[in-house]
């Protein structure tokens, strides 16, 4: 659930900075990728409260990256002159997201739900892997 609200968030960005679809997730590091990347990952982390660690594994990137966005995102939000077109597309990312009636990470509740879900899935995850392996075990014994 919180993997589709992250979704949500970069299609909004590529849509803003018309970008190809799909280019925030690519390795391309181009100025307006890059600002666009910068943009979620410090939008996701600072506003919405997301882990650092679980950003990371959602938008399939290293997690320092995000101590990095979560640095530059307060540098460049406490003096606007230093990146200009960060704050603005910052700004309208933060005006859009959060005027919609059905965002699921604007509200600490919601996010504490989606949360617990996803922690949920994974550990549903783990045990369907334990009993398949259980599984081929007995199998192997011949149970």
């Amino acid at each position: 659930m919180i993997q589709k609200e992250i979704n949500k968030i970069k299609y909004l960005v590529e849509e803003l900075q018309e970008l190809p679809f799909g280019s925030i997730d690519s390795k391309n590091r181009t100025r307006e990728v890059s600002l666009a990347r910068m943009v979620v990952g410090g939008f996701i982390v600072c506003d919405l409260g997301v882990d650092l660690s679980k950003c990371a594994r959602l938008m399939n990137r290293d997690r320092t990256s995000f101590y990095f966005y979560k640095k530059k995102h307060k540098e460049y939000l406490s003096d606007k002159r230093l990146y200009p077109e960060y704050v603005e597309l910052y700004e309208k990312l933060y005006n859009i997201y959060m005027n919609y009636d059905d965002n699921m990470l604007g509200s600490s509740t919601k996010r504490n739900w989606l949360e617990q879900l996803d922690d949920l899935k994974q550990q549903q995850k783990a045990i369907d892997r334990k009993m398949l392996a259980l599984e081929q075990e007995s199998k192997l014994l011949g149970l």
